[in-house]
């Protein structure tokens, strides 16, 4: 059963952002980094300009999709799969966000399931961080598979305020065991 009735979805496109994208997408992250900082930022956006812009473009390049509900983007969730050989097995979700008279109506369940849909045919396992107060999000990535593996203590600090995040991960397939 569904938390989100039918009379709550939202019929939204969900189709991958590309370079061409990067006007709406600077928009609604912008939104995103005022609306909860203690979420979203990397040392780029701290930067801004020429550094900013050349960071979204790349991920713009990768697995970054949209919804869109009339045309305006509403959500935003991005994949990536680890550079390092070692760890080519694991990919990652980011820059997840909804906007907020869109949320509780299954935009960020069809874009999670759509990442996962396309993260099983290349990795082993999906890893993401999310506020540990996070209760909304946090409930929609249990729903689709992912468990709390560890907590990172004291992640972000914003002024004097300090926030712990949860680390999550969904493994594809029967699960490996570990070899120490």
């Amino acid at each position: 059963m569904t938390p989100h009735s039918a009379a709550d979805q939202v019929d939204a496109e969900i189709r991958r952002l590309t370079v061409d994208d990067l006007g709406i997408f600077r928009e609604i992250r912008a939104e995103a980094l005022q609306r909860h900082p203690q979420s979203f930022g990397s040392s780029e956006e701290d930067e801004g300009g020429d550094a900013m812009i050349a960071a979204y473009r790349h991920w713009l390049s990768g697995s970054i999709l949209g919804a869109f509900e009339c045309g305006s983007l509403i959500g935003v969730a991005g994949f990536y799969v680890s550079a390092d050989k070692r760890t080519q097995h694991r990919g990652h979700i980011y820059t997840v966000y909804v906007k907020e008279n869109s949320r509780g109506k299954g935009v960020g369940d069809r874009l999670i399931k759509e990442l996962l849909t396309h993260a099983e045919t290349c990795v082993e396992q999906v890893h993401l961080a999310v506020l540990s107060t996070a209760t909304a999000a946090i409930k929609t990535y249990k729903r689709n598979g992912f468990e709390i593996y560890g907590t990172d203590r004291r992640a972000i600090r914003i002024g004097d305020t300090i926030y712990d995040k949860y680390l999550m991960m969904k493994t594809f397939g029967a699960d490996v065991a570990s070899t120490a």
